[in-house]
């Protein structure tokens, strides 16, 4: 196979402006418009080059279905664990943002009338009988936040497991 096999020539005209323009940018690059054509061939054809806004917008898209699934979530771990529908206000609070994790862990995980500890970001619940497993339970919620959810402590987490005293059992 000879060279003008492995790399064939193609050769197409243009309207005047859009090759000034080429001619332009070419320039800025410090390149020939050749090879300035050849880069953006050879990007579209191997899909590095967005033709439009729509994949980005696609992506936007599923992350706001991904926060809207994750918020219906929260709100029927709670009515099932709390037997009463979330308030108005804390719905509010919880509406789908499109942030991170870690921004959006704003709230206590600690419930102070019952004793127990509940995950901000799926709603797991985290109980006690007594000390020793008050301790291991202070353990396992770090190690659910590190592997379920792939991030550290927020800062309002973090305050609470420091702060948090032993006052009996769970409910």
């Amino acid at each position: 196979m000879n060279y003008s096999q492995k790399n064939p020539t193609v050769a197409f005209r243009i309207e005047k402006k859009f090759f000034d323009k080429l001619l332009r940018k070419a320039e800025k690059k410090k390149i020939t418009n050749s090879e300035y054509s050849r880069e953006i061939i050879t990007k579209f054809l191997k899909d590095e080059l967005i033709e439009n806004n729509q994949t980005e917008y696609d992506k936007l898209k599923l992350e706001k279905l991904k926060e809207e699934i994750r918020y219906l979530k929260i709100k029927n771990d709670f009515a099932e664990n709390f037997d009463k529908p979330i308030s108005n206000s804390a719905t509010r609070m919880l509406k789908p943002a499109i942030t991170t994790n870690q921004e959006l862990s704003f709230q206590s995980p600690y419930d102070a009338t019952t004793k127990r500890l509940q995950c901000v970001d799926c709603g797991v619940l985290i109980t006690w009988d007594n000390f020793d497993s008050y301790l291991t339970q202070i353990h396992e919620y770090k190690k659910h936040i590190l592997n379920k959810h792939n991030r550290e402590l927020s800062a309002i987490e973090k305050d609470v497991i420091d702060n948090l005293k032993y006052e009996g059992k769970s409910k």
